[in-house]
């Protein structure tokens, strides 16, 4: 079961004590507020200091968003760090965009269906908002006026539409995705830095469903030996109780995310 982490902080001195750890974190609900909209949500200020100085201290600072990797970058707007967008289909590392190959073939189907479904019958439902990433197309329905009502609208037209059969549908906090078919998660994800870094201590941080894939990759590689991992969940009740039973630790909020950070670099 997952523990407080300020009444645990002794199980994570292994990792604040060498500069060999990595710190991955997730953006939204993680270092920045969850908020109406994605075009308001923001990296405060105290909390971009706190990513620069872990950067200079430690040995990799990544970030890994479903936001695409340009709008991850310029939203946390901090040099330096890796930056995976997607969920891990696109990365970003000192100016140098890559895309995993896989995904290229899917990008008409994934922006012609996203157009469809925005033009469809879902239009009609006020405070839904349709986001075109590029690689995956999300819709919001936090703004809705019966959100649990909406999400179910939502999911019964995608999987009744044919354009939607071999594309993945998948779920975030208040937000229904579109994905190509890719085997890519974010334990998939956490897997590859650790092996292109050859990292030995990890420190995962999120706040959503698609962290639990993280989560459990950490607990995984740890019972197998090859790694140190504390998975830290940021706790909230949009998202189910399996993921809180997924990770190490939590914290109540973003402001207890800086809070650790600074006790790291104390």
């Amino acid at each position: 079961m997952s523990k407080y982490l300020f009444d645990n902080l002794n199980y994570l001195k292994t990792f604040k004590n060498d500069s060999s750890t990595a710190i991955v974190t997730d953006v939204d609900g993680t270092i920045s507020e969850i908020v109406p909209t994605p075009d308001e949500a923001m990296v405060t200020e105290s909390m971009q200091n706190a990513l620069i100085k872990l950067y200079e201290k430690f040995q990799l600072v990544a970030v890994v968003s479903g936001r695409s990797v340009l709008n991850a970058r310029e939203m946390v707007g901090v040099e330096g760090l890796l930056y995976v967008g997607n969920h891990g289909m696109e990365f970003l590392k000192n100016n140098h965009l890559s895309m995993d190959p896989q995904v290229e073939k899917y990008l008409p189907q994934i922006k012609k269906t996203g157009k469809k479904i925005k033009e469809g019958d879902l239009s009609r439902i006020n405070g839904l908002i349709f986001e075109d990433k590029g690689i995956c197309y999300s819709i919001h329905y936090r703004c809705s006026h019966s959100p649990e009502n909406v999400r179910e609208k939502i999911l019964n037209t995608l999987q009744k539409d044919p354009e939607c059969k071999n594309l993945n549908i998948s779920e975030g906090r208040r937000l229904v995705e579109l994905k190509p078919p890719v085997n890519c998660d974010k334990g998939t994800i956490l897997n590859g830095i650790i092996d292109q870094y050859n990292l030995k201590k990890i420190i995962y941080l999120g706040d959503d469903i698609t962290d639990s894939d993280a989560f459990n990759k950490l607990k995984e590689l740890e019972n197998e030996g090859k790694i140190e991992g504390a998975g830290i969940l940021v706790r909230s009740s949009e998202i189910p109780s399996y993921v809180k039973k997924h990770s190490s630790f939590f914290v109540n909020d973003v402001d207890e995310v800086l809070k650790f950070f600074q006790w790291l670099l104390n």
